[in-house]
């Protein structure tokens, strides 16, 4: 956990502290007595040093704990240590020292030195410091991580009160050392928050923490496309210093984002696609822009994310090759098949010609033909479909995909076409096909069919987009089969691939007509996958 390791470092050199302290107290001979201060002050130069790192993990201000930061906070506990041990020689620490009986006990009694003096600053400032940041978490931190937080905060005001009291207020005893006896407190207080109340099991993790660590890189401006907040990620890709381009006019940087400024400080949700021109074209990214308004719809701000796509995009181009070069395979073998089935063909032909009187064999021949037949239809139809899912899906308008695909069936005069909805689909570029086949199924196996209508109806959960003719329908028995693959009188695909190419965008399809009565074919459209003509496009 955040903070986890330097904190029981810092705790077990507190406890290092309170505990040969007790020894120095109940010890009368003053060389045991020096004995046990020296092992004391193995750790306490240390602490002011880990409490400042404590207070900037823990407040998470991880990238201000640096190899350099950790040099510049030890270097002066780094000092006081050794002035301490080395006072016979130079006397930085203490300029004399000698011991003194009260109330029979045996107390160090000593001049200060410069470096004495400096230790004291080092904890009063490090204590302040850390209170100031666990302050801060406290009212920044939700209602659950109020109690924890609170004794947190308690015990480093009681640190600083034992520091206050004995310097500058209270002396029990001269020369006396309150602070250890407070620090016994404060750990009994850190050991409540740890085991009863989650300390460092339940941890409030600050916004700026996870906002600079991010993998998106986010730009926060404000009603005047000035720059208040930008993150680590975003800089990297934008090659600038965070910190230099705070309070600046977005349209002053120079960066790929120019050429989208316009969209970029609008007041409306803007999604772009950028593939070129992103450091020698290496990057792709995708760029959304969040207007923020308050309670009176008044623009407080703007949120501009990128997102790195670069891998997906290249995955996206790897496969669109890949999909060439078998289709390519598909359409060279495709031929050759039909060649072959062509000769099986004209060879059965001239085969039926030349024993016309030898029946068994004229109807062997006749099942040949059929089977080639059957072939040649499949492959055909293989060469139709053999982009599904190939191409992105797009917005296609229904009047316009539906009247494509009519005109492309030549149906005759006497079936008429209404089409009542004018919706616009999240779909597969095939979408033409599912209408042609549903249209092709009408006119081949409807039962004098005169009439087929296309409309479509809102509900809850998105819209439902409706086919229907007016022609014998489907038998009930057979009303889920009809979709199964290889059901059905001519190839057994048509149903199957309808219902596969709508399956690309989460559309689904039901037929739920009255048998006698005509097919109808509901098919449920997401929310997220249609819009009414005239209405801004979404993003999907």
């Amino acid at each position: 956990m955040r903070s986890a390791k330097t904190f029981s470092i810092l705790m077990g050199m507190i406890t290092w502290w309170i505990f040969f302290y007790g020894f120095e107290l109940i010890s009368a001979d003053p060389d045991i007595q020096f004995f046990f201060l020296s092992l004391e002050y193995l750790v306490i130069p240390w602490i002011p040093g880990f409490l400042f790192c404590f207070s900037l993990e823990f407040g998470g201000y991880e990238k201000y704990c640096t190899r350099e930061s950790h040099l510049i906070i030890f270097i002066i506990p780094a000092i006081i240590f050794i002035s301490f041990f080395t006072n016979n020689i130079f006397h930085l620490y203490y300029e004399s020292f000698t011991y003194v009986e009260i109330q029979n006990l045996t107390i160090p009694a000593f001049i200060p030195g410069i470096m004495y003096r400096v230790l004291n600053i080092s904890i009063i400032v490090s204590q302040i410091f850390c209170f100031l940041i666990l302050f801060k978490i406290f009212l920044t931190s939700p209602r659950i991580f109020k109690p924890q937080m609170a004794i947190i905060v308690i015990c480093m005001v009681l640190g600083i009160l034992s520091f206050v009291f004995f310097f500058l207020i209270l002396k029990p005893l001269p020369n006396f050392d309150p602070q250890p006896i407070f620090l016994a407190i404060i750990n009994l207080l850190v050991l409540i928050a740890i085991f009863r109340l989650q300390f460092f099991d339940l941890i409030h993790i600050p916004y700026h923490s996870i906002f600079e660590n991010l993998e998106e890189g986010i730009i926060v401006l404000d009603a005047h496309n000035r720059i208040i907040q930008i993150n680590k990620r975003a800089s990297i890709l934008l090659e600038i210093e965070p910190d230099t381009v705070k309070g600046d006019d977005i349209n002053s940087i120079s960066s790929f984002l120019t050429s989208c400024h316009d969209k970029l400080t609008g007041n409306s949700y803007t999604n772009i696609r950028m593939e070129n021109g992103i450091k020698n074209d290496e990057i792709s990214l995708l760029i959304d822009m969040y207007p923020v308004f308050d309670s009176s719809s008044r623009l407080q701000s703007r949120m501009i994310i990128l997102r790195d796509i670069t891998e997906i995009t290249r995955t996206s181009q790897a496969l669109s090759k890949a999909g060439e070069k078998l289709n390519l395979l598909n359409s060279i073998t495709r031929h050759d098949i039909l060649n072959q089935v062509a000769i099986i063909s004209g060879y059965g032909d001239l085969m039926t010609d030349c024993i016309k009187d030898d029946t068994i064999c004229h109807g062997q021949l006749n099942h040949i033909t059929d089977a080639s037949d059957s072939v040649k239809k499949l492959i055909q139809f293989t060469a139709e479909y053999q982009d599904l899912g190939i191409s992105k899906p797009v917005w296609l308008h229904i009047p316009d995909v539906v009247e494509k695909a009519w005109n492309t069936l030549h149906p005759p005069d006497s079936v008429s076409l209404q089409i009542n909805t004018d919706l616009i689909v999240f779909a597969d570029m095939l979408l033409e096909k599912v209408f042609f086949n549903l249209m092709d199924n009408s006119l081949r196996h409807g039962t004098s069919v005169t009439r087929i209508m296309i409309s479509s109806y809102q509900v809850e959960n998105g819209y439902v987009l409706i086919y229907e003719d007016n022609g014998g329908g489907v038998e009930p028995e057979n009303k889920e089969r009809i979709f199964s693959r290889g059901f059905g009188k001519n190839t057994g695909y048509g149903l199957f691939l309808v219902k596969e190419i709508l399956s690309i965008t989460s559309i689904t399809i039901h037929e739920t007509g009255v048998y006698g009565s005509g097919v109808r074919f509901e098919m449920m459209i997401p929310p997220h996958g249609v819009n009414i003509a005239g209405e801004p496009i979404p993003h999907p």
